[in-house]
């Protein structure tokens, strides 16, 4: 669910699977830990905030000239 109180877009099902993704490629790396799926998952969801926010600080102002 959205919250418009936060800085960051909407999580729709494109980014979800996304971070799915990620996350199950993360937990493949690590040589599939049993139990730790969570962990993995937060990972991931962090890393691709991360990147979303950063992908939309680059679009506002590639070139890194705030007024």
């Amino acid at each position: 669910m959205s919250n418009p109180d936060r800085d960051e877009p909407a999580e729709d099902d494109v980014f979800r699977e996304a971070v799915r993704r990620t996350a199950y490629f993360l937990w493949e790396q690590a040589g599939r830990p049993h139990g730790r799926h969570q962990e993995y998952y937060l990972q991931a969801l962090e890393q691709h905030r991360r990147n979303r926010k950063y992908d939309d600080w680059l679009k506002d102002d590639p070139d890194g000239n705030r007024d």
